[in-house]
């Protein structure tokens, strides 16, 4: 039964993240706490931009109400006939489309460190395991351990919070232990982890230090046909207990897993049984929705603080069965990305599919540019309006994103710098480029280039900030404050995205040295009709003595041949080489700049689905060089 929330609670879940639950904090004193958290941090800058924020949220509450009425006549009374027509003519076939691509196996596992950093300390000092302990300070707190969570100490909290609640609800017997981060330690840690699941198949994909997903059914199709859905499910079972007790064994760490038929509902799965347990939901409709419904709605990845208040002060949701009953109201107030979002939620439906990418595939990157959307760094630091204090921290920022994408073969064209100010306004600015950054071997000026962007940003920021100039501002800025504030910031974080996919120019490279395997040891690649020499445009020197370079195609990448035309007089000394789009024949200098303009150009020519394909025959390239196959979940299954 579901007990009746006091306004404080929810005041506080609408305005403090550290007021939701994690695991471990399911038989905590909320309203106390939550009582605590208000009285505390009630003066705070933080609160008083949240409070905006929620005013806005209750504006949207009305509106939406005022549709609601409206749509029900206005009478005072609900007319259920358009919600009946609602829900059988739009939202129910909709949501049956959902449940005929529920997957047939619950094989998707979803591990989380139990208290990850704190954990780590504790192997070092295992008295920490028995008070009150987190990893952070008094500004705030990176994770906490069991023991606090009892009395609402959380991550995201400030530290001096979670002293206070320490302090008050022990009656002043227990105090809040800090420990400092080590980063190093935690790095270490969690590679000894990874090696541990390694073993057990490539699809992992690690989405932190401490937590990590994989998919055990690359072959569902020979385990359907070979072995009872009942026996799979528990052979997958017995194997995750194994793997759990493989990485307690090697690192002397806990974790917790999930294991169900999408990764939506495996996530939440894990927080079910920790510390050091496991949860396992069948893939039937019906055990996904005895599994899923009474859930509060928070516990959906995606449903925040906004979201949450929103439905609730709607229609009074409070559960995901809440959602599904009230599914018309939903698809009818919210927009379609939303409405969508939230009907695939009310019945434990994720589009994730269970499928994700080999690790070990040396052509990932080709596919990591066509899919990733985006990769950032962010800083919190004492507030501060010192210029180099400033333009320190983001070039350190700047030069760690810039080490990632380096490593993941990333080209940007798109950056944005988003500012946290004191009183916690969010300001973004962003700029595109033509050409892609990080296009050659050499990407020392690529990352000085990076660092000019991001402070001329920042200029631009402060300029118009001072000034009162428009500055772009995420949704959650909506409400800034008209007056002027100081400049002094408390965090900046660098954002790059609009990736530049490598697959057209490695294809051509490759193309080239195909054209090439003949005449390798000759510097020129073919000759036109006049017998003169031509060269790979990718390789020719300056010094080429030709007017034009001409790349014909039949059809886009598939059939290039490469011809040479001779323009106006081929007695002229100056010749210069030139070099001509193969899909809509726009011609480009023969140089370094033109270079890059022409792989940016037919990066623009070239449309998706031709880009995939080509990222497509890299990986089946990769996978047939591949000599050394590691063991995957599905080989334990098929012994």
């Amino acid at each position: 039964m579901l007990t009746t929330t006091s306004s404080s609670t929810r005041s506080a879940s609408a305005l403090l993240t550290s007021a939701s639950d994690k695991a471990g904090m399911a038989n905590v004193d909320r309203d106390r706490i939550n009582a605590i958290l208000l009285r505390e941090s009630g003066n705070l800058n933080y609160m008083s931009r949240q409070r905006r924020v929620d005013d806005v949220a209750n504006g949207r509450i009305r509106d939406m109400k005022r549709r609601l009425g409206e749509r029900d006549d206005g009478d005072g009374h609900d007319d259920n006939d358009w919600r009946v027509e609602l829900i059988s003519s739009i939202v129910d076939p909709i949501l049956a489309g959902y449940r005929s691509r529920r997957r047939g196996l619950s094989t998707c596992v979803v591990i989380d460190m139990d208290g990850f950093f704190i954990s780590c300390h504790v192997l070092d000092d295992p008295s920490l395991a028995f008070v009150p302990a987190c990893v952070g300070n008094e500004g705030m707190i990176s994770t906490s351990n069991y023991v606090a969570r009892r009395y609402g100490v959380r991550a995201a909290m400030p530290g001096y919070l979670g002293s206070k609640l320490v302090n008050e609800l022990s009656g002043g017997k227990d105090r809040l232990v800090f420990v400092e981060h080590d980063f190093e330690l935690y790095r270490r840690k969690s590679a000894e982890v990874r090696s541990v699941l390694m073993e057990y198949g490539p699809h992992l994909s690690m989405h932190s230090l401490g937590g990590g997903e994989d998919d055990a059914t690359v072959r569902n199709e020979y385990l359907r046909e070979n072995l009872p859905v009942g026996t799979i499910h528990a052979a997958a079972e017995a194997l995750l207990r194994s793997i759990r007790e493989r990485v307690r064994t090697v690192t002397g760490l806990t974790c917790s897993a999930g294991l169900c038929s999408n990764f939506l509902l495996a996530k939440i799965a894990s927080d079910i049984n920790k510390p050091n347990g496991q949860h396992f939901v069948g893939p039937t409709d019906e055990e996904i929705i005895e599994f899923v419904h009474p859930l509060p709605i928070r516990k959906i990845n995606g449903i925040g603080r906004v979201m949450e208040k929103m439905l609730r002060g709607i229609s009074n949701i409070e559960t995901v069965r809440d959602l599904y009953d009230r599914r018309a109201e939903v698809y009818y107030l919210f927009k379609p990305a939303s409405a969508n979002f939230l009907l695939r939620a009310s019945i434990g439906f994720s589009e994730d599919g269970g499928r994700l990418e080999p690790v070990e595939d040396e052509n990932a990157d080709a596919d990591e540019a066509l899919h990733r959307k985006g990769i950032s760094h962010e800083r919190t630091f004492s507030p501060t309006s010192s210029w180099t204090t400033l333009c320190t921290n983001l070039e350190r920022i700047t030069l760690c994103l810039a080490r990632d994408m380096r490593d993941r073969n990333l080209r940007p064209k798109t950056i944005t710098l988003k500012v946290k100010l004191d009183n916690f306004d969010i300001l973004t600015r962003a700029t595109t480029r033509e050409i892609a950054l990080f296009q050659n071997c050499n990407n020392s000026q690529s990352c000085e280039e990076l660092v000019d962007i991001v402070i001329n940003l920042l200029k631009e920021a402060k300029r118009e900030h001072e000034g009162g100039g428009s500055v772009k501002k995420t949704k959650m800025t909506a409400t800034a404050s008209k007056a002027r504030t100081p400049f002094s910031i408390r965090l900046l974080g660098v954002r790059c995205s609009n990736f530049q996919s490598i697959s057209t120019q490695q294809s051509l490279h490759r193309y080239g040295a195909a054209r090439n395997q003949d005449c390798a040891d000759e510097p020129f690649t073919s000759r036109n009709s006049n017998n003169i020499p031509v060269k790979n445009p990718y390789l020719s020197p300056k010094s080429t003595k030709l007017r034009r370079y001409v790349v014909e195609s039949n059809s886009p990448l598939d059939k290039l041949s490469l011809t040479t035309a001779l323009s106006e007089s081929a007695n002229d000394d100056n010749f210069e080489t030139r070099v001509r789009c193969p899909l809509c024949r726009i011609d480009f200098s023969n140089n370094d700049d033109g270079n890059e303009l022409l792989n940016r150009h037919i990066d623009e020519c070239l449309n998706a689905p031709t880009l995939k394909r080509l990222a497509n025959e890299e990986t089946a390239c990769a996978d047939e060089r591949m000599t050394h196959k590691k063991r995957r979940l599905n080989d334990f299954f098929c012994s």
